[in-house]
């Protein structure tokens, strides 16, 4: 078994990094990256979540969520990881190309190799936690338990179920781009009854398979 080592956006698997440029629409609001997303969900004070949330780089959003002189919500240890893995499931299931880069590293042991980091990374020597690496398996795991094909789209109420079909979102950015990416991949299926059958509608989209 290989390992896959991970750090730097412009590197190979660069896309691992919460700091990739792939937003995410999480709980009724887009976030411009995973990290943007982790930070702000530190804080209950919403003026707080909105100041990150609006913040134009991640790394910017990251010294904001670690300043000291914002109020840390008293259960965020406990729940940090469950974050963390919620922004990534959204995260590639939101980008297909994503989902499926994640599938192709098959049983791959995946590493963010970093001396900055001991928790979410290796520490650069190994020894660290690579929590990050972990969850990543993890949900590529999960994506394979709901299909191991990796050029499978899904429709677009499960990557983002909070919203209509008839919802402005879908004109726009990121959801403009999912719901095209995936009607071209619904016309080219051969059989969608199949499709059909694995994935039926649920109340906000009925129709949209007649």
């Amino acid at each position: 078994m290989n390992t896959i080592k991970f750090y730097k956006t412009d590197e190979s698997y660069g896309f691992f990094s919460n700091f990739s440029p792939h937003p995410v629409f999480i709980k009724n609001e887009l976030w411009p990256t995973t990290e943007h997303y982790f930070q702000a969900s530190k804080f209950e004070d919403n003026v707080i979540r909105n100041k990150i949330r609006n913040i134009k780089s991640p790394m910017e959003a990251a010294n904001e969520g670690r300043n000291r002189n914002n109020k840390l919500r008293q259960n965020w240890e406990d729940i940090k990881d469950k974050i963390m893995y919620e922004g990534l499931y959204f995260k590639f299931l939101q980008h297909p190309k994503l989902r499926k880069e994640l599938i192709l590293t098959g049983d791959n042991i995946l590493i963010e190799h970093t001396t900055n980091d001991n928790y979410w990374g290796d520490g650069g020597d190994g020894l660290g936690k690579n929590k990050l690496g972990i969850l990543l398996m993890n949900l590529r795991k999960d994506i394979k338990n709901i299909s191991p094909d990796p050029d499978l789209i899904l429709p677009p109420w499960i990557p983002f179920p909070s919203i209509d079909q008839n919802d402005l979102f879908w004109r726009m950015g990121l959801g403009e781009d999912y719901l095209i990416e995936w009607s071209k991949y619904y016309l080219r299926l051969t059989d969608n009854i199949i499709y059909e059958r694995n994935f039926p509608e649920n109340k906000d989209w009925e129709g949209i398979y007649d």
